[in-house]
Formats: C-alpha cells, structure tokens, sequence
C-alpha cells in the first residue's frame, strides 16, 4: 500500500470513529437519564440541567389537555399530598392518561421543579367490576329526566372508534349492545383500565345529566 492509500484510509476511519462515537453519545445522552422519586428530584437543585427519569401520579385538576404544549404535575405515587414536579409535554398524550394516573417522565430537568419531558409513559391500572345491579343503555335513556343528576351503576359496550385522549369532552361512548343500537356519551377524566378497548363490555359509576350525556366517576371493565 502507497503512502497516498495510507492516509486516504486513516482519515476514512477517523471519519467512521467519530460518527460511531456522535451516534453512541446521543444514545448514552438519551438513555442515560438520572432515575430518581419525585421527592428526590424536587429537592435536590444540582440536578438542574441534567437529563431525569422519574415516575408519579398526575395530580388531579392540574393539567389541560387543549394547552400546548401540555403542562401538568406529578407527585409520588399513591401519595395524597407531598412534594410535586410540574412538567412540560409536547409529544403525543397517551389515551390512557388522566387525573391519579401513573406517568414515567423523561426530560431535562429545569430550575423550579419544572421537567421539559421528551417521553411520556402511562401505566394503565387494571380494574374490573361486576355489571350485577347495573342498568343498561336502554334503561338509562329510557328514564333519563327521572334519574338525571343521581349516582347510578350502569353497564354497555364501548362504541367503535369513540374512545379519546382525556381533555376534550366526550371520553368515549357505550351502546346497549356490543354490535351497536342505543349509545350515550361519557365524560371521564381518570384513568381507563387496562385491556379497554373496542367493544368491551364495561361497567360505569356517576350520573346522567341533564343534556344526555353520562359523568363518569369510575370505569370498569365487566367481570
């Protein structure tokens, strides 16, 4: 090999080096989150600039799905006070999220207890519920101005295509029967349960109101 090959080839692998050595720095800088409680995090200042992971419950009322990007808080899981971090989300929102549900955020760490989050995980809580005692679709509809605005237990199947991000309204709809008929809207800021989906046949505690859509106050997937 010539002199002129000699060189052409070092420099060729020192271009390789270096673009293997960018590519595994971004990785390391992506991947290599601190993982910290939210407690932990919130109190300690010298991890302001770093790149954090962190795992907590959205605190109820605090965020707005129609912000952009989303703003919300989280405290320690489980927790019904204690130290909170707020969070700054542009990305997709999970359909799962809601108030009380498990987020895993993973962003950069400003002053303020602020997170300007990159990646939003949510974990669906699983939650099932008999339907016995429940009224159907039908019945709810069929008396709606004589129970409206009273707690009532009622069951139906998820209308295709109706569920939706939290934030909007209409969470998603139920039909007396899983192939359709009869349906009514609901409202439901909390978490969905695991396995929910198309067709499920689900089981709802809240009240009618008075324009013909349905509060929930928890739901269930039918036992």
């Amino acid at each position: 090999m010539n002199k002129r090959a000699q060189v052409r080839l070092i420099g060729v692998t020192a271009i390789i080096v270096i673009a293997v050595a960018a590519i595994l720095l971004g990785t390391a800088k992506k991947e290599g989150a601190i993982q910290k409680g939210v407690a932990e995090i919130a109190a300690d200042t010298a991890l302001v600039g770093q790149r954090v992971k962190v795992g907590g419950s959205v605190v109820p009322g605090s965020w707005d799905k129609k912000s952009n990007p989303m703003r919300f808080e989280i405290r320690e899981e489980g927790a019904s006070g204690g130290p909170t971090l707020k969070v700054v989300y542009s990305g997709q929102v999970p359909s799962t999220f809601g108030d009380d549900v498990a987020a895993i955020i993973t962003g950069t760490l400003q002053e303020g207890g602020l997170i300007e989050a990159t990646d939003m995980i949510t974990k669906c809580p699983s939650k099932y519920e008999s339907a016995t005692g429940a009224e159907t679709v039908d019945v709810l509809l069929a008396n709606g101005a004589k129970i409206a605005g009273k707690p009532i237990k009622v069951t139906g199947f998820v209308v295709t295509g109706s569920i939706k991000p939290p934030g909007g309204g209409e969470r998603f709809r139920i039909a007396a029967k899983a192939a359709g008929g009869n349906s009514v809207g609901v409202v439901y800021e909390g978490a969905l349960p695991d396995g929910m989906a198309d067709a499920s046949s689900v089981v709802l505690g809240g009240s009618l109101g008075t324009d013909g859509v349905f509060t929930a106050t928890s739901v269930a997937i039918s036992k």
